[in-house]
């Protein structure tokens, strides 16, 4: 076990938690809804930049994001990859919507029995829509029934392969129950999915800091985590500090600018020619 004081094992801890589905949006991304987790990550509009450098892979296996520079050795914004969750999702049928949100509200009140049945008739009334998959695993996990759970999250992923936020609370169930390796593989699909996704990869470090004893496979994706997010998380940039001075790697796996020539020094033959005034012209008629 990686030893840590006990404050910032409750931290690393916490994070864990982040991968929670609480929100609307886990079912149909751009309705109204507070989010109190990290899975939604709004992706940036389309712009056209310089064509980016591929992504680097891990030692673990999961991608990372990559900074680029131009050929003068200038960064080049990194422009995220959109999350495919939210992007080509066909429209949600009104009534779908509304049927999720008297059983969100069940759910919220604590009603678990109830809001079972109500999330269990939208996946017969709409198979194709993988959130009240979601939300009967997270009941599932409320009342204490792993295996149940565990098969609604994966029921989620066959519907929707690309609801990041099924793989995310799958992910967060198996490191619950012990499945350190599943749970790493779990945020690695995540990752081979969208390899932009900042809280993927703060999960999967703290899997590999706190739980495997791995911290030259967590100091990644921590650094993944803070590019991603802009370093506005201080924790985290500490956590960082501290993973970086376990492992000694100082070199940046998300940022390795590439390296310019020497400018070329005059020798003292080409100083003198240079120096020399240059032969006069002369015209003969």
């Amino acid at each position: 076990m990686v030893s840590v004081n006990p404050i910032r094992n409750a931290g690393l801890a916490a994070v864990l938690l982040l991968s929670g589905c609480a929100s609307l949006s886990n079912f149909a991304p751009g309705l109204a809804g507070s989010s109190e987790d990290m899975t939604e990550v709004s992706a940036p509009a389309v712009i056209d930049t310089p064509a980016l450098a591929p992504a680097a892979i891990a030692e673990g296996g999961a991608p990372l994001p990559q900074q680029s520079y131009s050929i003068t050795g200038e960064k080049i914004p990194y422009q995220p990859a959109p999350n495919p969750y939210l992007s080509g999702q066909a429209p949600v049928p009104p009534q779908a919507v509304a049927d999720f949100r008297a059983a969100q509200a069940l759910l919220d009140a604590e009603q678990y029995r109830d809001a079972r049945i109500a999330f269990r008739q939208m996946t017969r009334d709409y198979p194709d829509l993988s959130g009240p998959w979601v939300k009967l695993g997270e009941i599932a996990d409320k009342r204490d029934y792993p295996d149940k759970a565990e098969e609604a999250y994966r029921n989620a992923v066959e519907v929707n392969p690309n609801n990041i936020n099924a793989y995310l609370a799958l992910a967060l169930h198996l490191r619950q129950k012990g499945s350190f390796a599943a749970a790493q593989q779990a945020y690695i699909d995540v990752l081979t999915l969208w390899k932009d996704c900042p809280p993927a990869h703060l999960n999967l470090a703290v899997l590999y800091d706190l739980y495997l004893n791995r911290p030259e496979l967590a100091q990644p994706h921590y650094e993944a985590y803070d590019f991603l997010t802009g370093g506005d998380n201080p924790e985290v940039n500490n956590w960082l500090v501290e993973v970086r001075r376990r492992t000694g790697i100082e070199t940046s796996f998300i940022d390795q600018p590439p390296a310019l020539p020497e400018p070329v020094e005059a020798t003292p033959v080409a100083a003198e020619q240079a120096a020399e005034p240059a032969p006069e012209s002369s015209d003969k008629g």
